[in-house]
């Protein structure tokens, strides 16, 4: 330690007033520790709030993908017990039972057309599986 430091803390402590300036240095130490405590837990919740935010994003995201795959599995084969009377809607008819809903519809690959419902929760809506 350098002698400028040494003489300084020999000042502090060895003074006339010495009672009250070690009362000073013990609250100024106090309240420089309480000020570390504070921005360590301060840290500590702030690290733990990212933490529960990025996992509450996983979950919504994995949820997404989870009605999409949902959504794209293929339909199981119309059985033979089936009525073939069923009346047939036409593309324009289909979409507008959706009215003040954004949708779209897809022609796949395979010839199949497919309802895609952007908003989550608007496929359940409109949607209704037997």
């Amino acid at each position: 330690m350098n002698p400028e430091k040494q003489r300084l803390i020999h000042d502090l402590m060895n003074d006339g007033g010495e009672d009250a300036r070690r009362t000073e240095i013990l609250l100024a130490g106090g309240r420089v520790l309480r000020h570390r405590r504070h921005v360590r837990h301060a840290r500590w919740a702030l690290s733990m709030l990212g933490i529960a935010a990025l996992a509450a994003l996983c979950v919504q995201q994995w949820t997404a993908r989870r009605a999409l795959i949902v959504a794209d599995a293929p339909a199981p084969p119309p059985s033979a017990t089936a009525s073939t009377d069923v009346p047939r809607l036409s593309d324009d008819e289909l979409l507008a039972l959706s009215p003040d809903t954004p949708v779209a519809l897809a022609t796949l690959s395979d010839g199949r057309k497919k309802l895609i419902f952007p908003r989550p929760g608007d496929e359940a809506r409109f949607i209704k599986h037997l």
